[in-house]
């Protein structure tokens, strides 16, 4: 049998490349055929990895085992049955589910776009709402059912039930992108919602010395810092 060079086997492989009736290739990637982002936050396409491979004869052998393995490749899910692990996030509507990976990644997956609605992507960087819910539970429990009047003005007394209670609120928290639009949705007089920047605010400055005001404990300082940094982190002063 003759020998094949490397030059015509670098030229086979690209004519197989090349072929669509030889090769899927959008099923060999495994992934979508754009790559976040470019300098604005938008969506650029992105060449095959394979035809990357099949730059440089030193990657021949790469290229080659590429080519030819078992593509991990998962559509996404339709119908009505549970979704599956790898694709867990149900779209609105039941009918398709999708990974994880792909929630506020800057392009639609769901019909209706709402992997990239601006609440849920704003939520999916805050604290999950029932840790929220949890943490407050915990300092009424330790303060009383009015002490979060210190924070969120006199509408928060009796465990937070003039402003819908403590779900409502922890759900607020995780939604609201902005400490203006949390105001909105609780309907906050703009004193409080004043009050409570300067909170936010006093810890992104480092000074604890507000929230001891408030009467927090020393053994609860950490974790209420902790918390509000986070929503610092994720925009809510911007």
């Amino acid at each position: 049998m003759a020998k094949i060079n490397s030059g015509s086997c670098l030229l086979l492989l690209v004519l197989l490349a090349a072929s669509s009736s030889a090769i899927d290739i959008s099923r060999l990637s495994g992934h979508r055929h754009y790559t976040k982002r470019s300098g604005e936050g938008g969506v650029r396409p992105r060449g095959p990895y394979l035809l990357y491979l099949l730059s440089s004869p030193s990657n021949m052998h790469e290229a080659y085992g590429y080519m030819y393995r078992q593509p991990e490749y998962h559509p996404p899910t339709q119908g009505p049955k549970d979704c599956m692990p790898y694709e867990p996030f149900r779209c609105p509507g039941g009918g398709i589910c999708i990974s994880i990976q792909y929630l506020c990644d800057g392009a639609p997956d769901c019909p209706d776009g709402y992997d990239e609605n601006l609440r849920l992507c704003t939520a999916a960087k805050r604290p999950p709402v029932e840790e929220t819910a949890s943490f407050l539970h915990s300092l009424l429990a330790s303060h009383g059912p009015n002490y979060l009047e210190k924070l969120f003005g006199n509408k928060a007394r009796n465990a937070l039930e003039p402003l819908g209670g403590v779900q409502k609120v922890a759900i607020a928290l995780s939604e609201s992108q902005t400490i203006d639009e949390f105001g909105d949705a609780l309907h906050l007089l703009r004193p409080d919602v004043e009050h409570l920047r300067s909170v936010f605010m006093a810890v992104e400055n480092g000074d604890i010395g507000l929230l001891k005001s408030l009467g927090i404990k020393d053994s609860e300082l950490g974790d209420v810092k902790f918390f509000l940094e986070k929503l610092v982190n994720t925009g809510f002063l911007d």
